[in-house]
């Protein structure tokens, strides 16, 4: 009997999407400091420095521009992520439900990862905006009801600061 580990590695260039760089499980949350604390109560779990973020998205062919409040925790090596959002947008947990939501994994290709996944039979849900034309930072992507996360690992030297400094910038 093969183990899973040996298989993934082995798969190589059949493999549409490298899943062996998990980075996180994201949860939806309507409090982020409610959830921080109750989590911490219940598991003993520590947490980064809660953030606020401006994400700018494009989310089908609608660009929104809202900040977003997020924290991860400390313990890995996959952490979890509690996202906040305003009324109104994809993270909102009145419309959306809250609880799990998705897995985010680190890309180095992440314009190459989300046509892998699309192509796949996954649906683009949103992506992040930058300077640049496309896909800038993250984007999140259905693949038969589970949510992908992509993140762009141009991004880690921002994790990291965060993590050392507690502001992530």
């Amino acid at each position: 009997m093969r183990e899973l580990g040996a298989t993934i590695k082995n798969a190589g260039e059949n493999m549409p999407f490298d899943i062996t760089r998990p980075f996180h499980v994201g949860y939806m949350v309507e409090n982020v400091d409610t959830a921080m604390a109750q989590l911490s109560a219940s598991t003993g779990i520590t947490w980064h420095p809660p953030q606020v973020f401006p994400l700018d998205i494009m989310v089908g062919d609608q660009r929104q521009s809202f900040d977003s409040r997020f924290t991860y925790s400390v313990e890995g090596p996959v952490q979890i992520e509690l996202v906040q959002g305003p009324a109104g947008t994809l993270f909102d947990t009145s419309l959306h439900g809250g609880g799990p939501n998705h897995n985010g994994y680190w890309t180095d290709d992440l314009a190459g990862d989300i046509d892998r996944l699309v192509a796949s039979g996954g649906e683009l849900v949103f992506y992040g905006l930058g300077d640049a034309p496309g896909p800038q930072g993250f984007a999140m992507v259905d693949v038969a009801g589970a949510r992908i996360e992509l993140i762009d690992s141009v991004m880690l030297p921002m994790f990291e600061t965060w993590y050392r400094t507690g502001s992530f910038s």
